[in-house]
């Protein structure tokens, strides 16, 4: 089951792009153009943290050998086929920084959740 929670995951997260997040933030909130530029800026950011980290808990949970270092590299993996597809994509900039940070997110949160998971 969790591992069609991982096939779901990598299916839906593609269809999220920040193409015009900043639009929708400025219209609903009222915000100026570089208010909701920098608001969207962090909303994209938390996302990327967000994805990939419950992406890196997702694949340590599917791992049969429960191996932290295969749940970091294949979410690193993902992220930076993420970014080289986007190259492929009008309007898309491929950023090193963003698999560095979806790496950091998947680490952070498969370490997170081992450590809750043996306190228990």
């Amino acid at each position: 089951m969790v591992s069609l929670g991982v096939i779901f995951w990598l299916a839906v997260f593609q269809t999220f792009t920040g193409e015009h997040t900043k639009d929708i933030i400025q219209h609903i909130s009222g915000m100026t153009e570089n208010h909701a530029y920098a608001m969207n800026v962090i909303v994209r950011k938390s996302a990327h943290i967000l994805i990939y980290g419950l992406l890196g808990v997702l694949l340590y949970i599917v791992i049969r050998h429960h191996s932290i270092t295969y749940a970091w590299l294949g979410a690193t993996l993902i992220a930076a086929l993420d970014e080289w597809h986007q190259s492929f994509v009008p309007d898309r900039t491929p950023l090193a920084q963003d698999v560095i940070l979806d790496s950091l997110s998947a680490f952070l949160f498969v370490l997170l959740f081992v450590y809750i998971k043996r306190r228990r």
